[in-house]
């Protein structure tokens, strides 16, 4: 059903609002509704603290006091907050206790923060949420927003231009009355519950609304009406976001990253991609590192005040950013203080626009991973018409590359400084090496998975928990004709003897809806099999919903290792890699193609 609200601006101020401060409220839009006041609490909550899902312009919200916990930023409040809290709510006409008919349940007071503070200010605002006492089957919710302005010029553009602003949700249970013909409007309606949205005009606002009020009149009631069906309908939240750093830590630095990098990178953008895409997802990623190498090592040399400096309990190690395509995010963490470098298989034209301290840490080499050469004593690469470098398996595991010559190709073992951090940022062919590069180097690594690759470079479809991580080998026939135009295999699905009722060979459309429901998505099951592959060397892989401006958004931090990992010896970690190698049936001269491949062809990713 479309969401289609009724306007009710020419019905005034509805009765069971009359007695709310001085009567200036005004209705402005209702509309039906099926979910109970518990699921409009639940909304009008999550409303609360994430004011970004009503505006984009907005990052987040951070309370400042909520009456639930009572808490300030996370801590106790004292008298003086306390003191503080109540001359605000005062100076505003806001109620300490409730009005007639309806009783205060719960007052939060929430400052919205802009995602570009030189454009918009922040803004305080109150937010309580009151339920009616009055001995009745019908139940009132509502919940009152006031925005800590004296006058309209006061109001920032994300707000409604208006003194408060109130959802009221008006429910009756009965079967054979429904809460419609006890509210102004009197057209029949089979639900059992009305949501409206109410503005307290200035003194010197009138009708008719303008057209933007009224436009986002109705964006705020249909948001609350789309929440709200949708927790009735069963929807649970599957993405969370900030499980190892805060919101707010990473939304400021990343507010500030913007300030001092963007502007800079935008102008000297020399690729044929969207800048804006790339420098932002960039600036994003450079801040929850910042962010967590704070925790992890504490803040970085340059910005540690001397108080920092003597409490400091671990130097940075260095990081590096294997295959880093347009190198900004290299760039970023090098001016902040980070040391560091990258390299990419491919040279790219953005590279040449930095300052030179940051060319000095970017190179063009290809990565044929330790276990590889040793497993493969006669890989050889040849650059076009040159002759042959031989690739021993006798390089020294300690050694971080070789050079190129005239006649050879810069090459990296993938064998790092012990404890030097992996970047691996949508790295494609990179990706499920990391974690055992890391892991071999003694490094923690955060990973971002985009395109499938197997240990071998080539694309496949990654197998996963579905399937038991079982080889796409084994992909039934049905597929085959959907597999000889893809890019891709298919895992394969075990159907029950129910289930199997298929076709033997054909279209991918005619597998039941069943067992295609089954199948993770394929980004799904490549974070699946590189989080596998990095738990069978040991760690312990934490999981990040990152804010990007990308689908391909997942993190995957690996930082401790278990007792029985971290104690194996350097040759003891090499021979466990070498195992879980072979049974992936990684295949190391396919691997040395597939990279010389990648250094001939032209750089038009990242």
């Amino acid at each position: 059903m479309p969401f289609e609200p009724k306007d009710v601006t020419a019905e005034g101020t509805w009765e069971v609002l009359k007695e709310l401060i001085d009567g200036r409220w005004h209705a402005i839009l209702q509309h039906s509704c099926s979910f109970p006041p518990q699921v409009f609490e639940d909304v009008t909550l999550n409303l609360i603290h994430n004011p970004n899902i009503n505006s984009t312009v907005l990052f987040r919200a951070d309370i400042l006091y909520d009456s639930g916990n009572v808490t300030r930023h996370g801590e106790a409040v004292d008298d003086s907050d306390k003191q503080a809290l109540d001359e605000t709510l005062h100076k505003y006409s806001i109620t300490h206790s409730g009005y007639p008919g309806f009783a205060l349940k719960q007052t939060i007071v929430r400052k919205m923060i802009p995602r570009n503070p030189q454009l918009d200010k922040p803004l305080a605002q109150t937010c309580q949420i009151f339920q009616s006492n009055q001995d009745s089957d019908l139940k009132h919710t509502l919940v009152i927003y006031v925005p800590h302005v004296s006058c309209t010029s006061d109001i920032p553009w994300y707000h409604p231009n208006v003194q408060s602003l109130a959802y009221l949700h008006s429910w009756r249970p009965s079967e054979t009355q429904t809460c419609q013909s006890l509210l102004p409007d009197s057209s029949p309606s089979i639900s059992n519950g009305i949501i409206s949205v109410h503005y307290r005009l200035f003194s010197d606002q009138s009708f008719p609304l303008s057209d933007r009020l009224q436009r986002t009149a109705h964006h705020l009631l249909s948001t609350l009406h789309k929440h709200g069906q949708g927790i009735l309908n069963g929807y649970t939240k599957r993405v969370h976001h900030d499980q190892l750093i805060s919101q707010q830590r990473v939304q400021d630095t990343y507010t500030r990253l913007k300030a001092a990098h963007a502007k800079r990178l935008c102008d000297h953008w020399a690729e044929q991609t969207d800048s804006s895409k790339h420098i932002f997802e960039d600036l994003s990623i450079a801040a929850f590192l910042i962010e967590l190498w704070k925790d992890m090592y504490g803040p970085s040399a340059s910005t540690r005040t001397a108080k920092e400096q003597e409490s400091s309990s671990a130097d940075f190690p260095g990081f590096v950013d294997i295959g880093c395509g347009n190198g900004v995010l290299v760039d970023i963490l090098l001016r902040e203080g980070y040391k560091g470098w990258g390299f990419d298989a491919r040279n790219r034209k953005s590279w040449a626009n930095f300052r030179s301290s940051t060319q000095h840490q970017l190179r063009q080499m290809i990565m044929v991973p330790q276990p590889l050469l040793e497993m493969n004593p006669t890989l050889r690469i040849q650059d076009s018409g040159n002759s042959p470098k031989l690739l021993s398996r006798l390089l020294p595991r300690t050694s971080t590359s070789v050079k190129a010559t005239d006649s050879t190709i810069e090459w990296h073992a993938g064998i790092f400084p012990k404890g030097t951090f992996i970047i691996s940022n949508h790295a494609d062919e990179l990706t499920p090496w990391t974690p055992l590069l890391a892991y071999l180097s003694s490094s923690p690594f955060l990973m971002i998975p985009c395109c499938s690759h197997n240990l071998s470079g080539l694309r496949f479809r990654a197998p996963s928990k579905f399937n038991s991580y079982s080889a796409d080998t084994l992909a039934p026939l049905y597929f085959a004709s959907s597999v000889a135009n893809a890019k891709s295999v298919p895992i394969s699905i075990a159907p029950t003897a129910e289930e199997d009722q298929q076709p033997k060979q054909g279209c991918l459309k005619e597998l039941n809806t069943t067992n295609r429901a089954k199948q993770p998505s394929a980004y799904a099951a490549l974070c699946d099999w590189v989080t596998h592959l990095a738990a069978a060397v040991g760690y312990e892989v934490e999981k990040e919903m990152l804010r990007l401006p990308s689908t391909r958004n997942t993190g995957l931090v690996g930082r401790n290792l278990d007792p029985a990992a971290r104690g194996m010896s350097a040759v003891e970690r090499m021979e466990k890699v070498k195992v879980i190698v072979v049974k992936e049936g990684a295949d190391g001269v396919a691997w040395v193609e597939r990279a010389k491949g990648l250094m001939g062809a032209k750089g038009d990713k990242h």
